[in-house]
């Protein structure tokens, strides 16, 4: 899937994308961070970009966003 390179990142930006938890992640400059709902709970999760995962789900980032489109701020540590 194509998706922004990792060098392209900029940290504390928000992005959208897609995985399967998230369409709306933030970037900390090691990982995305995103919100996830599970059994009634909200928290951050983290999740890695493409280039540092081969085996697990990943957050592919299209397109930066601006805050105006995030519901409620994202830590950058999950």
């Amino acid at each position: 899937m194509r998706h922004i390179a990792k060098e392209a990142l900029k940290v504390g930006h928000y992005y959208r994308g897609s995985c399967r938890n998230a369409s709306i992640a933030r970037w900390n400059g090691r990982v995305f961070v995103h919100w996830r709902y599970k059994f009634g709970e909200t928290f951050a999760e983290e999740i890695s970009c493409p280039e540092d995962e081969k085996c697990y789900d990943v957050f592919y980032a299209q397109e930066m966003v601006d805050l105006e489109f995030v519901d409620k701020e994202i830590p950058l540590h999950g």
